[in-house]
């Protein structure tokens, strides 16, 4: 059935689409008629229903999701955030639609997902027109397959869709802000301004509309009030946002009138300590004089005898800069000829150093080349260089005896190896011995040189075969060797320009004499060498017979004949250079000796005159004690001076700097009478400081106790609390004038505040008096008349009780009871924020409960017993249309659905009513129920059974329940059918007997 409100301000909710969302491919729901869903558990219908909240709700996002949207589970628990994000928008391609009207025509409002998913944002798009033009963006509904029941568009996207509703003329509203302007506010002569206006609030999209709204939609969908806590906060959120003015806030600060009695009670304890203290006063004022007095007298002493001690100062000052003077003049010169004569005294003792080092040079190059000398005469007839050619040997074979004292392997390995180079040099003597006795003439002996060089380089035979040539022989050989020269080491052949050169032939000189010469050479050398490693065989055989006693005489024998060896070596190296050196240091020597003569005769004359001036010194500086002496007298009365004027306790305050000073003597005796002045001076003060403390332990003076417990105060302290507390005395009768008015006006504000406080419960009375008033225009099923009834918090009314007991407007302080109370009252029933809205009382805390009562067709009594659920929804109904009419603008019809849940748990005839109720307020019921009932469809005419079309094809695997216009009828061939969107489905009639289960 299509309800019609068809008039200028008519605001009407269409239908609900569901893209890829919840458990839904596609689903599109008629909501501004009675539509019921069915279907089995777990297919998303009370989900379905929740979705709404989405629309009616400026939100943007599911943070905080259970104050914002209330999704509760079957069982009762809320769902947190995240879980009603990814339900609700589980990815891009995730949008959920609502077709709306108003005055200004048809649009959608398009949700989908936010940029933002971690924070689990979602956004919306508006859209100047009606579903129907949207339709193929997001469903293939004229799709073949499925039996008729469409299929996905594969290319949607989130882009390519905002993409296209742009170019239909939609925009964003991303802030709350511009929501709650374009959704919730009425525009009707402004047409861009209020083209998408969903819902029109009567004052506009404030912070006191939109909190009632909240709370209007959290009754909507707990229509049966089974949250105690929704009737209350419902009505007194209503209650806060209907106030048009200032004035009717209630807003006052009890904890500012605690904090003043506060004030006032102390400041009454201060009067009465202060008329208290008046003879300590007195006593601290006498005083307080008298050191003033004697202050003014020391003070004048101190500057007469401080003005004296710096005229002494002065003169002394100038006495001892002409002493210091003649002392820095004498002192000068003694220390400069001190400097010359030490000057001089260094001169000489680095002289007569020089001379000693030079002369220890001199020695000790003597003595290297005596050591030098000495070792050529132990080798006699042997140059320099074969004599260290000798040494190194003998170091040599010193280091091999070392090594084989220290390891014995090493001397096995020396015996073994002197034997076999024994073997093979005596072999090799052997040979050349034999050569040399036993040696033929070859056929180039008697040839000469020359000519037996030639022949042997052609060819090396004839120098080794044996025999004697003939005289004819002979000159052929010459004659024939003649032929050839040698050049650059090879053969020539020919003279001058003839000349060929056999550059391969090597020239090999022949020479028969020589050559026996070069094999006895080397016979005599290997005869020495054989005598030596005989010589140091025996000796390896002796060792290695030997202790270790004598092993280690023999290694340190060796190593003393090595670091001789050494020593020698390094002598004859250094033998030229030293001789060189020597003549060069002996002359040196000779002039550092003349030198060292001369500077001894110049330290004689230095000497005689330092002491001269020395002399002079001492004198100046007697001078200087004298007058120093003197000033050391006065610098001490000037410490006595300054330990008065620079006292920690600064007992003189100052003074002495500003009076004219007299001149007196420098005396012992002026000092010491001035110490004992202010000695006097400190004692009178200490009482006055006495007297004060204990004045300021009475805490007559605000701030001031931990001053009490100073050990001193300076001048300006004593002389500011003498003035403070002089003015306290002094004004007293002012003062308690003064608190008897402040207390009168005190106890006038209580009083106006706690009239605020009746006002608020005035106010509750009055708003549930109006309700009323509208309620009792409606009567359901056997109820004659409902109110709505409702319980103040008992703190507050107690609050109230114990007020109206008290007198505030006597001239008296309250008891501390009653501003305890009040204080505690303000911490629990007043909002936490106050920075922003004042202090104000909030009155879903004072409003305890809300419940309805009843009084039943002919009887007069009324009573509170708990109705059926239908009945409670009906009334609930009945009270939000009442509720609304103070939200919604008076010129504005809002047709929107009112949700209910397990809607077949009515009886038939509640059903009905329900139903009427609905239509009298221009609602429209939308409600859910787990199977299939004819009641239902009997009376709401209109449904929808989810989970009967699944699509096989599916934007999600786990989302494909369709629907899209298609309702539970059977067509002859059993198949699906479209049928207008304002079609009922009306029932067979139901019998009296099930009308009335």
């Amino acid at each position: 059935m299509n309800l019609g409100f068809d008039t200028f301000d008519t605001f009407r909710f269409k239908q609900l689409v569901f893209v890829n969302s919840a458990a839904y491919a596609y689903t599109q729901i008629r909501i501004d008629q009675h539509t019921a869903l069915f279907g089995e558990n777990n297919l998303g219908k009370t989900s379905m229903l929740n979705a709404l909240k989405l629309f009616l709700l400026p939100e943007v996002n599911f943070r905080n999701c259970g104050s914002k949207f209330n999704f509760r589970g079957t069982n009762g628990n809320l769902y947190d955030g995240m879980a009603s994000f990814r339900y609700y928008f589980p990815e891009d391609r995730t949008f959920i639609i609502l077709e709306a009207e108003n005055p200004h025509g048809d649009f959608c409002i398009v949700l989908h997902r936010g940029a933002a998913t971690e924070k689990m944002e979602y956004a919306r798009l508006v859209v100047p027109c009606p579903y129907e033009r949207l339709e193929a963006l997001f469903w293939d509904v004229d799709a073949g397959g499925d039996g008729g029941i469409g299929a996905p568009v594969e290319t949607m996207t989130l882009q390519g869709v905002k993409a296209l509703l742009h170019e239909m003329g939609g925009e964003p509203l991303s802030d709350p802000k511009t929501i709650l302007e374009r959704l919730f506010t009425n525009q009707p002569y402004d047409k861009k301004a209020g083209r998408y206006s969903l819902l029109p609030l009567r004052n506009g999209a404030g912070k006191p509309e939109m909190d009632a709204w909240r709370k209007l939609v959290h009754l909507a969908f707990d229509i049966s009030a089974s949250d105690e806590r929704t009737l209350p906060d419902t009505l007194a959120t209503i209650i806060e946002g209907q106030k048009s003015r200032k004035e009717e806030e209630l807003q006052l600060d009890l904890n500012a009138i605690v904090e003043e009695a506060y004030q006032l009670r102390e400041e009454g304890d201060r009067i009465t300590r202060i008329r208290n203290a008046s003879d300590r006063w007195e006593k601290f004022n006498e005083r307080f004089k008298d050191e003033t007095q004697l202050r003014g007298q020391a003070a004048k002493a101190y500057a007469d005898l401080n003005e004296s001690v710096e005229v002494e100062e002065g003169r002394l000052q100038e006495a001892m800069e002409a002493a210091s003077g003649a002392l820095t003049k004498a002192d000068s010169r003694a220390e400069a000829l001190r400097d010359i004569a030490r000057e001089t005294d260094n001169s000489v003792k680095t002289t007569a150093a020089e001379v000693k080092a030079t002369g220890k040079q001199v020695d000790r190059l003597r003595k290297e080349i005596n050591a030098a000398h000495a070792t050529l005469n132990e080798f006699p007839g042997m140059s320099g260089q074969e004599i260290i050619e000798s040494l190194d040997e003998h170091i040599v074979e010193q280091e091999q005896y070392i090594e084989g004292y220290n390891n014995k392997a090493v001397a096995q390995q020396q015996h073994a190896d002197i034997c076999n180079r024994l073997a093979g040099n005596e072999r090799q003597a052997k040979r050349l011995d034999e050569k040399l006795t036993s040696r033929t003439p070859t056929l180039l002996d008697d040839l000469t040189v020359s000519d037996a060089s030639i022949l042997n380089s052609l060819n090396r035979s004839l120098g080794t075969t044996h025999g004697v040539l003939t005289h004819e022989q002979k000159q052929a050989f010459a004659h024939f060797s003649q032929q050839f020269l040698s050049e650059d080491g090879s053969l020539v052949l020919g003279h001058h320009h003839e000349r060929i050169a056999l550059s391969d032939i090597a020239y090999q000189e022949y020479d028969a004499e020589k050559s026996r010469q070069h094999m006895q050479g080397q016979l005599n050398e290997l005869k020495a060498i054989i005598a030596q490693d005989k010589k140091y065989r025996d000796k390896l055989l002796e060792e290695a017979t030997m202790g270790p006693e004598e092993i280690a005489r023999r290694r340190q024998r060796a190593e003393q004949e090595i670091s001789k060896a050494k020593k020698d070596k390094n002598s004859l190296n250094a033998l030229d250079a030293n001789l060189q050196t020597l003549g060069s240091l002996e002359g040196e020597l000779h002039e550092k000796e003349e030198k060292l003569k001369e500077q001894k005769h110049q330290y004689g004359i230095a000497e005689v005159q330092w002491k001269e001036a020395d002399e002079n010194r001492q004198e100046a500086g007697q001078e200087h004690k004298n007058i120093k002496g003197q000033a050391q007298q006065v610098r001490l009365i000037r410490q006595r001076l300054d330990r008065i004027g620079k006292d920690a306790n600064n007992v003189l305050e100052g003074r002495h700097k500003v009076i004219k000073p007299t001149p007196c003597e420098v005396s012992e005796a002026n000092i010491v009478a001035l110490e004992e002045s202010v000695d006097d001076l400190s004692a009178q003060r200490n009482k006055v400081h006495e007297q004060l403390r204990k004045l300021l332990t009475m805490d007559i003076l605000s701030n001031t106790d931990s001053l009490a417990h100073l050990s001193s105060f300076t001048g300006d302290q004593v002389a500011d609390f003498h003035e403070q507390l002089k003015a306290v005395f002094d004004n007293l009768d002012t003062q308690e004038a003064n608190y008897r008015h402040q207390v009168d006006r005190h106890n006038k504000t209580t009083h106006s505040q706690v009239d605020i406080l009746r006002s608020a419960k005035q106010m509750v009375a009055a708003f549930i008096s109006g309700i009323n008033a509208e309620m009792g225009q409606f009567s359901i099923s056997d109820l004659e008349e409902v109110r709505v009834d409702y319980k103040l918090h008992p703190r507050f009314e107690q609050l109230l009780a114990d007020l109206e007991k008290a007198d505030l407007l006597s001239d008296e302080l309250q008891d501390n009871k009653v501003y305890e109370q009040l204080k505690a009252f303000q911490a629990d029933f007043f909002n936490a924020d106050a920075r922003r809205t004042g202090i104000l009382l909030s009155l879903d805390k004072i409003l305890a409960g809300v419940h309805y009562k009843y009084r039943k067709r002919g009887e007069e009594g009324w009573t509170t017993n708990a109705q059926s659920n239908g009945t409670t929804m009906m009334i609930t109904t009945n009270l939000l249309s009442v509720l609304m009419s103070r939200l919604v603008d008076g010129d504005a019809q809002v047709t929107m659905p009112l949700v209910m849940d397990e809607f077949g748990s009515l009886a038939t005839q509640n059903m009905r009513t329900a139903r009427q109720i609905a239509e009298q307020h221009g609602y429209c019921l939308f409600v859910a129920n787990p199977n299939r009932d004819s009641k239902i469809t009997q009376v709401l005419g209109n449904y929808v059974h989810l989970g009967l079309f699944h699509a096989t094809q599916a934007y999600a695997e786990n989302r494909t329940v369709v629907h899209h216009g298609l309702c539970e009828s059977l067509a002859r061939k059993g198949t699906l059918t479209r049928r207008a969107a304002d079609t009922q489905i009306e029932g067979a009639s139901l019998s009296e007997e099930e009308a009335n289960q």
